[in-house]
């Protein structure tokens, strides 16, 4: 049994901040196969990394001052706009802090565009790494979001300039963004996200009852089963959140000739368990990855 791809997830925010410059130069030192991060497009057209729609107060400066409340809609700002918010030190007292006592904080930190990331994990050392981006959007409502074709082509133009398409995957929960993409570059590859229903938020439907995330492949067309639903939209690998993984899910996904890439793995433990359930790619939030079985 070969042993999966561990992925950084953005740029290893178990460890260093997330969705940063200064989280994948930590992560071009360990032993992984690649990073994954959030993507969003900035108002003058930059795709820059970042977990959420709007600038996150809780580990974001503005002058040397933590934000009171969420900052500008990515969508809505330019990158200069952007680049005045240190994201390098979470909040004391948030949230945030106390999910990651251990990570040490940084000044200087600020939000990095897709060609800053591309030229930092070149500097990797060994095979060329991987970088799965996943494509934020919201067609539950595209007024917190990117327009989801502008988003890609500017991620697709962005990846070929740098020669790293080929060393790329495109994941999203958002499946419109999958088939675009199929038709774009359909060597690319990718991987339907997934969320387990006690994750979901809640979303209005569309008029035929279908979510307005499985662009018209929902689960109850295809007998109840997300995994049919991802073969009918062209997928080639599920990427669900380990708490969704089950023995009887994995033989589904292989029997429908889908790859399987896990994300939300924390514990050496999970990735052990993952690795004897013979998935294809774990997304790992921090150290361990140094647990994984090597080659």
């Amino acid at each position: 049994m070969s042993s999966p791809q561990i992925i950084a997830g953005a740029t290893g925010y178990g460890v260093w901040p997330a969705n940063s410059i200064e989280g994948l130069l930590g992560c071009n030192a360990a032993p992984l196969d690649g990073v994954e991060i959030d993507v969003h497009l900035t108002a003058d057209g930059h795709v820059v990394a970042h977990h959420d729609y709007r600038i996150a107060a809780d580990h974001s400066r503005l002058g040397g001052a933590f934000l009171d409340t969420p900052g500008p809609l990515l969508r809505d700002a330019s990158l200069a706009e952007l680049k005045a918010y240190d994201l390098g030190r979470p909040k004391p007292g948030s949230s945030y802090a106390r999910r990651y006592p251990d990570r040490p904080g940084m000044d200087g930190v600020f939000m990095p565009t897709l060609p800053e990331l591309l030229t930092a994990l070149a500097q990797a050392p060994g095979p060329r790494r991987k970088l799965f981006v996943e494509i934020k959007t919201d067609p539950a409502d595209y007024r917190e979001s990117a327009d989801p074709v502008a988003l890609l082509d500017a991620v697709l133009r962005d990846l070929r300039a740098a020669d790293w398409t080929a060393a790329s995957k495109i994941i999203a929960f958002d499946w419109s963004v999958l088939r675009d993409l199929a038709a774009k570059a359909p060597d690319m590859a990718t991987a339907h996200l997934t969320v387990p229903d006690a994750m979901k938020p809640k979303v209005r439907l569309l008029a035929n009852g279908d979510s307005p995330w499985v662009d018209g492949c929902d689960p109850r067309h295809h007998g109840g089963s997300e995994l049919r639903a991802i073969q009918a939209h062209g997928g080639r690998e599920w990427s669900p959140h380990i708490s969704d993984i089950t023995p009887e899910r994995v033989a589904e996904a292989k029997a429908l000739g889908l790859a399987v890439g896990v994300w939300g793995v924390a514990t050496a433990e999970e990735i052990a368990a993952m690795t004897d359930l013979g998935v294809e790619a774990l997304t790992v939030s921090g150290p361990a990855w140094s647990s994984a079985p090597q080659g």
